[in-house]
């Protein structure tokens, strides 16, 4: 049995001067100096986990806000909803690659390079190259003798590609061969404008409903929040739970209205509380405090006369003269 493939940094480079990037101002000013941490907290997540990017969706998005939590729980009043709205900004500022964080990605160029030059003797280094952004220019030039296996891999998948579309070219020169690209043409225009199709019906679906969280809360969802709902709703999620947690996020007054409801809705799924029933098993009554002393048919009529003077006395010493 061969050994797994090393995927994680033991350790990882830090720029000299991090916490003076122009890009982390607007969380300094916002959050003071909780945002660079949170920023460096992410770096130290990425490198040690998957080596150049965070899973930030569904469960990847939760464990990540708890990891944080951890990194700050010597901090006074920092909540999951606060660590959210940190992340939200730092990508905002552009820290991490825009597209890529609608997607679900946490990761960037600096990221990117970073283990791109921390893995250049390994033998071999997994590598989601649709999530790639280093080009083979900027590789090279941190890596002219090009035995890095990262850049090797870069290297064969764009041969293989230019390999595959000379191949489509050639084949068009029988005329069987063209009628045969001609419907498999067909087929994949097909069945992407179906994909499309069902995508937009799960977005919309109960676009009322996100009209109406939207009007709650103030604040418009992305095209990935959308989505995320409509997945917890196909889950059992009931109408009520996502009012009631939108009711919850308007009262609390979040400087991220969106990242605090989705935190609040993840932690509903967590806590398998999908439907009204689920929301008042939650919420039980307090229990009933027990009465002091022994009750009546304790007592005989002599101790009921007793105690109930020494209750009557008890009153009068406790009023003030």
């Amino acid at each position: 049995m061969g050994r797994n493939r090393k995927v994680g940094l033991d350790w990882w480079p830090r720029d000299i001067g991090l916490y003076r990037d122009p890009k982390l101002r607007a969380a300094r000013q916002k959050f003071g100096v909780l945002g660079p941490y949170v920023y460096e907290c992410l770096l130290d997540i990425a490198y040690g986990d998957k080596g150049y990017y965070i899973a930030y969706s569904g469960e990847g998005r939760e464990d990540t806000l708890w990891q944080l939590r951890e990194y700050t729980a010597g901090l006074e009043n920092v909540t999951i909803e606060t660590l959210a709205a940190v992340v939200d900004q730092l990508a905002a500022s552009g820290l991490f690659h825009a597209a890529l964080y609608e997607r679900g990605f946490l990761t960037s160029k600096r990221i990117q390079m970073g283990y791109f030059l921390a893995t250049v003797t390994r033998n071999a280094v997994p590598i989601n190259f649709d999530i790639w952004l280093l080009t083979e220019q900027e590789m090279r030039e941190k890596n002219p003798s090009g035995k890095s296996f990262v850049l090797r891999a870069f290297i064969s998948r764009t041969e293989n590609a230019i390999y595959r579309t000379e191949n489509a070219i050639y084949c068009t020169g029988n005329p069987q061969s063209r009628e045969e690209q001609r419907t498999e043409e067909q087929r994949t225009v097909e069945d992407s404008r179906a994909e499309q199709t069902r995508e937009e019906k799960a977005v919309t679906a109960d676009s009322g409903l996100t009209t109406e969280l939207e009007e709650k809360l103030n604040c418009k969802f992305d095209h990935n929040f959308c989505l995320e709902l409509r997945r917890l709703q196909n889950k059992g999620m009931h109408r009520e739970v996502f009012l009631d947690t939108a009711r919850q996020t308007a009262e609390n007054a979040p400087r991220n209205p969106a990242g605090y409801f989705r935190t609040l809705l993840q932690n509903c799924e967590r806590d398998g509380i999908l439907t009204a029933e689920d929301m008042q098993k939650r919420a039980k009554p307090a229990p009933a405090q027990p009465a002091i002393g022994p009750s009546s048919e304790q007592l005989s009529a002599f101790d009921q006369e007793w105690y109930e003077r020494v209750k009557r006395y008890t009153r009068e010493k406790a009023v003030p003269s």
